[in-house]
């Protein structure tokens, strides 16, 4: 049993290094008209190689007098890089459960959303994603202003 604990713990070590795990999140604030609406969403990932990686985040959004709570696993694919600055799609499932008073439901999607990041130190990054493309609650879509959302991402 010890053998099993001191690999496991080798392999969590040989996992952490060279920046590959990363853990953040995302603010994104929606408003039009008298409606408006604002989530968090935390999120950790892996970063197989420099130009893949895959993560989980977890939303949450208030506003218009309902809330939602989200689960999004993604795959991440940088494709271009000038100075600190990546470009990347990302390649995501998303469902959605909200609640509006005494009702609820549930939602889900698939699609891709482009993304830049910005490498402020080795550690720190600023991440922003400004669309999505894709299936998402029974409608195929390209949205440009609704999707957006900035993020602020540690990598150890």
């Amino acid at each position: 049993m010890k053998k099993i604990i001191v690999i496991l713990a080798l392999s969590l070590v040989a996992l952490t290094a060279k920046a590959q795990v990363y853990v953040g999140g995302g603010l994104s604030f929606e408003g039009s008209g008298n409606a408006a609406a604002f989530s968090i969403a935390p999120e950790a990932g892996y970063c197989f190689d420099d130009s893949m990686a895959a993560g989980l985040s977890l939303g949450l959004r208030f506003g218009n007098g309902a809330t939602a709570l989200s689960i999004d696993p993604y795959f991440r694919y940088y494709f271009a890089e000038v100075g600190p600055v990546r470009f990347f799609g990302d390649a995501h499932f998303n469902f959605t459960h909200t609640m509006a008073g005494d009702a609820s439901a549930s939602t889900w999607g698939i699609g891709v959303r482009p993304g830049i990041a910005v490498s402020l130190t080795d550690s720190w990054s600023l991440v922003a994603h400004v669309a999505r493309l894709g299936y998402y609650g029974g409608a195929f879509g390209f949205n440009l202003n609704t999707g957006s959302s900035i993020g602020v991402y540690y990598a150890f």
